[in-house]
């Protein structure tokens, strides 16, 4: 049997491969779509950097920290050259940073390794009507889907979240684990960004951090969207009208449920999470 599942967004014949390569200074964002990690992910990559980079050397995000798991091109849908893929990571520059949308056990950490894993999680309620807009924007959504309700029964029965969240739990207090929450991090940008830097060894002194946070504010990142798009239409996968930096606020998303929607979300988180997991990310009430 395969150490690692693979699934159509998870290439587990790679993870296998890349990990005897995997570095102690790595550093692995798993998360659950719609978390916050591009965010948090933009946070890392800038506070590395010491606000110093703001173009990123003039590359994608996924360039300079890739999706580790994914078996294809974003956007062209073309499946990944393994080997390929491989070289490349060999070249990234310590401390490598990447994206991954798995469970906990899904992650090629060898156990005596010293690498890091940082996850943030997002209050549920807020999480199905933003991927129902993110897969409408580029496209993605079936066309029974195109109705919210539809889509929110599929979100539910599935069930993604709280799995994830699950294989993650046990772990918390583990020292290669740093849990954040979005909404911690919109309430205290500057005192989440100390704490990650504590947690991965970076130091961090005022300067950096005046330099690094006008680089991960809402309408940097918007505008940065926006000028890539302006100067790369080609490589955008966003249909017109649509973008991925949509709002970047809170209780937004869970507004747009029904009553009886939210309530349906708060009895599954219960009725599959622990009870301090649940009480820690329901973090609207």
């Amino acid at each position: 049997m395969a150490k690692y599942p693979t699934t159509p967004m998870c290439d587990g014949a790679l993870l296998e491969a890349f990990e005897p390569s995997v570095r102690d200074s790595d550093i692995f964002c798993a998360t659950v779509p719609k978390s916050g990690q591009t965010w948090l992910m933009a946070l890392m990559f800038h506070l590395r950097s010491r606000g110093l980079d703001p173009e990123m050397g003039g590359k994608d995000r996924m360039e300079v920290m890739p999706w580790l798991e994914l078996p294809f091109d974003v956007r062209t849908r073309t499946p990944h050259e393994r080997s390929e893929r491989l070289s490349h990571f060999a070249t990234l520059p310590d401390p490598r940073i990447f994206k991954m949308h798995v469970s906990y056990d899904e992650i090629p950490r060898p156990a005596v390794s010293h690498s890091r894993i940082v996850t943030i999680t997002r209050d549920p309620r807020e999480l199905p009507f933003s991927m129902y807009n993110h897969l409408d924007g580029m496209g993605r959504l079936t066309p029974e889907q195109e109705d919210f309700n539809v889509y929110f029964e599929s979100w539910l029965e599935t069930g993604y979240f709280f799995e994830v969240v699950r294989s993650f739990w046990p772990h918390r207090e583990e020292n290669h684990l740093l849990w954040l929450r979005y909404e911690d991090l919109q309430a205290d940008l500057p005192g989440q960004a100390r704490r990650l830097c504590d947690f991965l060894g970076w130091p961090l002194h005022d300067a950096d951090l005046e330099r690094v946070l006008p680089l991960v504010s809402f309408s940097h990142m918007q505008g940065e969207e926006d000028r890539r798009r302006m100067e790369q239409p080609e490589q955008s996968i966003w249909r017109e009208g649509k973008r991925f930096f949509r709002e970047g606020a809170v209780g937004n998303n869970s507004e747009r449920l029904s009553e009886s929607q939210r309530r349906r979300v708060v009895e599954r988180a219960r009725e599959l999470l622990h009870p301090e997991c649940f009480d820690f990310v329901m973090s609207l009430d």
